[in-house]
């Protein structure tokens, strides 16, 4: 009896230390820690665009005032498309009940070079020449820091952070008429930029520290290039050589989907 009564107690802690493990079990997979150091990468595609406010200004060159407004069409035609892009991520989060503060930095590498061509067009102050615009705009990478905040439930946490931006911006510009020889005039600027951006996404939780992700980023950099251009034609028909000018300006947004695989440390 004494026997089957310490048999019958052993099961019994047994069962109850069992059913202890798996309810802790249960609830940790329900409640998983989103809590410290973190690094990943993710994969994704994006859309850019670049919409200029450049104009040629009033000078020797450009007398007329039909020239600078056949000329604004151009120069301020959208420059858009897409690209692959690749991020690493690494951060640190802070869990307080299922609320999560953080902040994230965010390398993202792509190879986006987008041009925009106008012409020939014909001056309607002078029927005898045409001309030509092409503008180019290149970036190959975007480093941001971004606060984050978030909220944990189940093995769901999603998040939405915001924060400034740096790239470099490669601008480059054509103009070309059949005035003279012809020759192209050329401008080509690097510079950085600036900017803001944000970001709302879900992370679900695999296990042991592994985690699923998948987000939405958008930059915007309101300024990537603001140069003004100077350039001298010489006119054989007025043996004269003349001077003519372009005000540059550009901004740039971006608009990236992409979904990563992160390691909790």
């Amino acid at each position: 009896m004494l026997c089957k009564a310490g048999f019958s107690g052993t099961f019994a802690s047994a069962a109850v230390m069992a059913f202890s493990i798996t309810t802790f079990d249960a609830k940790a997979s329900e409640n998983p820690d989103w809590q410290g150091f973190y690094g990943g990468f993710a994969l994704g595609g994006m859309y850019g665009a670049s919409n200029p406010d450049s104009e040629a200004q009033s000078s020797g060159y450009f007398s007329e005032q039909s020239d600078l407004d056949q000329l604004r069409p151009g120069l301020q035609e959208k420059i858009d498309g897409y690209s692959a892009s690749g991020s690493g991520l690494f951060g640190y989060d802070h869990r307080q009940g299922n609320m999560i503060y953080g902040i994230e930095a965010d390398l993202t590498v792509m190879d986006y070079s987008e041009t925009s061509n106008a012409g020939p067009v014909t001056f309607t102050s002078s029927p005898t020449i045409d001309f030509s615009t092409q503008t180019t705009v290149k970036t190959n990478f975007a480093f941001s820091i971004r606060p984050k905040i978030g909220y944990a439930f189940d093995n769901w946490m999603i998040h939405a952070a915001a924060g400034p931006s740096l790239s470099q911006f490669k601008y480059k510009f054509r103009y070309v008429d059949d005035n003279g020889s012809g020759q192209p005039v050329d401008f080509d600027e690097t510079s950085w930029a600036l900017g803001l951006s944000s970001n709302v996404g879900a992370a679900y939780n695999l296990g042991d520290g592994w985690s699923l992700r998948g987000d939405y980023v958008f930059n915007y950099y309101p300024e990537i290039v603001d140069k003004s251009q100077s350039f001298d034609r010489f006119v054989p028909l007025a043996a004269a050589s003349f001077t003519g000018s372009f005000k540059h300006e550009a901004d740039f947004q971006s608009h990236t989907i992409r979904f990563g695989l992160i390691k909790r440390f």
